[in-house]
């Protein structure tokens, strides 16, 4: 069992998700912007965060480098659309993942699963 965050400005998203993680076995918070994000990520211990880039009020870049100032915490971005050279971007500063909308459950509990084994919260 993992300890995850969602953060998505959609509701809906981060509900669905949070169900599907959740029956999973894992313990699931949820964010809807930002500023939330981070008071979560201060007060928690997270084996993995799924990270939107598209957030009105605080990017999802913005969160990201925040993130890296706290402390260690594998990051896994999610888009509806990046390309390619944004993506060696976004992997090349240090997220784990780069997951397009709607995700593909296999590859998200992959990660969830190669994580929670690495970094067991």
């Amino acid at each position: 069992m993992a300890k995850i965050l969602i953060v998505d400005d959609e509701k809906l998203i981060c509900e669905e998700f949070r169900d599907i993680l959740q029956e999973d076995g894992h313990d699931v918070d949820v964010a809807f912007g930002g500023h939330e994000a981070l008071e979560k990520i201060q007060q928690n211990q997270y084996a993995l965060v799924f990270l939107d880039v598209l957030m009105p009020r605080m990017e999802g870049r913005e969160v990201f480098e925040r993130i890296k100032k706290i402390g260690p915490v594998p990051v896994a971005i999610m888009s509806g659309y990046m390309p390619p050279n944004k993506e060696r971007e976004v992997l090349a500063s240090g997220a784990i993942a780069c997951l397009r909308k709607p995700l593909d459950l296999a590859r998200v509990r992959g990660l969830v699963a190669q994580v929670a084994s690495q970094n067991p919260s």
